[in-house]
């Protein structure tokens, strides 16, 4: 299974979701080759939504697919907000729910399992749950093991969506899960390795990239699901520029009392990816705080990348253009600091 880790356009102002240009990213990612789209995940900033707007997001997302295509981020809350929004999601016909782990709050595994994903399941037993590993977002970890005993409790805990980019955590999943349990990985960079490893056979993946290329990662995904390791590998170091852009390290210039200092700035989903949509004339690139738009070196490395990637695989980047009207030579000509000037106005 192929799920596109969906950004969340907003207006230029940031005040609001643009919800025809959500509509559309969404009927892009799932006519050309997602299965699902992830809709108020992480990469769309499901945390910074209030409750209406994604409801309002969710019922666009509806009218632009089938349900089963849909999965929905229950965001962060205390735990009646997140069952609030379950049942919600389960109203409009989702079933298919992403819940993250709390963050801040420095639970242990145990915690996790019992009083946060299990309460969750034992509140919603007609959802389909899938616990996000992501520890570097939330602090906190469903060990394998807790997570093989909340699946044993709980049947409608049916795969885990896996941002640790740990090929060994994945393994211990599956030996303790077993076959029938889905792993997705939402590490892009990993993907084709926990695709082909024999000891984790992941089941699909949530790819940030997909809302840039969703054809190029479908047949990366099909290589590898077919046990064509080879071709897999070919296709993964092709898209491998447009995988970085999941997280794009610069040092950008801070001036500090007279004195310009060159300090590390690392952006991470949905700063770069936005960006370069922004880049390609599709929506803005404004993200809500805490989520600052790229600077100037960061905008130049997503400009280098998107026309390093367009030079060599033209093909990657062409139904993006067909499906939006632009004109790719146009948009990735020198508008770096055009950008940056809307972006820090956003």
């Amino acid at each position: 299974m192929l799920i596109s880790a969906l950004v969340t356009p907003w207006s230029a102002d940031g005040d609001a979701p643009d919800l025809d240009r959500f509509a559309r990213l969404t009927g892009f990612a799932l006519d050309h080759g997602c299965d699902q789209v992830l809709v108020a995940g992480s990469a769309g900033e499901g945390g910074a939504l209030g409750d209406g707007e994604r409801e309002a997001l969710l019922q666009e997302a509806v009218g632009a697919a089938r349900p089963h295509q849909l999965m929905a981020g229950l965001g962060h809350g205390r735990l009646a907000e997140l069952v609030a929004r379950g049942r919600q999601a389960l109203a409009l016909g989702v079933h298919d729910l992403l819940v993250p782990d709390p963050p801040g709050v420095g639970a242990d595994s145990l915690g996790l399992r019992e009083r946060w994903h299990g309460a969750i399941a034992r509140a919603l037993p007609d959802a389909r749950l899938w616990p996000l590993a992501a520890p570097s977002l939330s602090g906190c970890e469903l060990l394998p093991d807790d997570l093989a005993r909340l699946r044993d409790d709980c049947a409608n805990v049916v795969g885990v969506i896996d941002a640790t980019g740990r090929l060994a955590r994945l393994s211990r999943v599956r030996a303790l899960c077993g076959d029938d349990f889905a792993i997705v990985c939402a590490d892009d960079v990993m993907l084709k390795d926990a695709l082909v490893d024999p000891a984790i056979r992941a089941d699909g993946g949530c790819v940030v990239a997909a809302n840039l290329a969703p054809g190029a990662v479908r047949r990366l995904h099909d290589e590898a699901r077919a046990g064509k390791p080879a071709r897999a590998r070919e296709l993964q170091d092709a898209l491998a520029p447009l995988f970085g852009l999941g997280t794009v390290s610069v040092e950008e210039t801070l001036l500090l009392r007279g004195e310009a200092l060159a300090v590390p700035q690392r952006s991470r989903p949905p700063v770069p990816v936005k960006a370069a949509l922004a880049l390609l004339g599709i929506g803005s690139a404004a993200c809500r705080p805490p989520l600052a738009p790229l600077g100037p070196n960061g905008l130049a490395r997503v400009q280098a990348t998107l026309r390093a990637s367009h030079l060599r695989h033209p093909e990657f980047l062409a139904p993006l253009a067909d499906y939006f009207e632009v004109d790719l030579a146009c948009c990735l000509s020198d508008r770096a600091p055009r950008l940056a000037a809307a972006a820090s106005a956003g």
